[in-house]
């Protein structure tokens, strides 16, 4: 990274630890402009979700993915992504436009027979529980890959003849324990949040979710949490 680049990007950093999002959005933007490394994409997308603009950080997180990044943090990415898709799935509508509701009432005809209501559509259409469903399987399809990585890792290490070789394949396989265990325990908490929903609305009795989650992805592993009310 240039000197100039890695200026912006020390001071995007500095903003995002201080909450700053916008600020940080910024830094990272005229770095990138100068050397456009992926760690720009990854750190935007980062500053973007956090401040509740999930709909400009996805292309960024792609962006990242398609950049070629390692099998971690192509695994935080995933969780990221997940994350990103119960945020837009439990956002509140948008608000009526104030110029509309100030306009006067349209002149209605009599209707010539009562209008018969509309059944509502099924619970497998509703589209916050397929969301919040896909990103589950996408957290628990993590955690598989992380594990089969984990158990191929630990063989190397129980193979290897000297010690370097053994601590490396060990750390490795640590790693891949902390992302499987990140990814179980998000996709269990998504699709938990996804079979919730899908009963509400199964009862015609839907209510929003409410799901809070973060990661912290490192250069040896990430650090995540979710919860949330149903």
């Amino acid at each position: 990274m240039t000197a100039d680049a890695r200026a912006h990007y020390d001071r995007g950093l500095a903003l995002y630890a201080e909450k700053d999002y916008p600020g940080a959005i910024a830094e990272l933007q005229a770095g990138y402009a100068l050397d456009p490394r992926r760690e720009f994409l990854f750190a935007e997308a980062q500053a973007r979700r956090l401040s509740g603009d999930c709909k400009n950080a996805v292309p960024l997180y792609q962006s990242f993915l398609a950049s070629g990044p390692d099998e971690v943090q192509v695994n935080a990415t995933h969780i990221a992504l997940g994350r990103c898709a119960a945020q837009m799935a439990s956002a509140p509508p948008p608000a009526p436009d104030p110029r509309r509701a100030s306009s006067p009432p349209a002149l209605a005809l009599p209707a010539r027979r009562p209008a018969t209501p509309a059944t509502p559509p099924p619970w497998f259409q509703d589209l916050a529980g397929g969301a919040l469903l896909g990103a589950g399987v996408v957290g628990i399809a993590t955690g598989t890959i992380a594990m089969v990585g984990m158990a191929s890792a630990r063989d190397d290490a129980r193979g290897s003849l000297i010690y370097q070789d053994y601590a490396r394949h060990w750390d490795t396989a640590r790693s891949r324990e902390r992302i499987a265990i990140i990814g179980f325990a998000a996709g269990a908490a998504l699709t938990g949040a996804a079979i919730i929903r899908y009963v509400r609305v199964g009862t015609r009795a839907p209510a929003p979710v409410k799901l809070e989650a973060w990661v912290a992805p490192g250069q040896r592993g990430g650090l995540a949490g979710v919860g949330g009310r149903f």
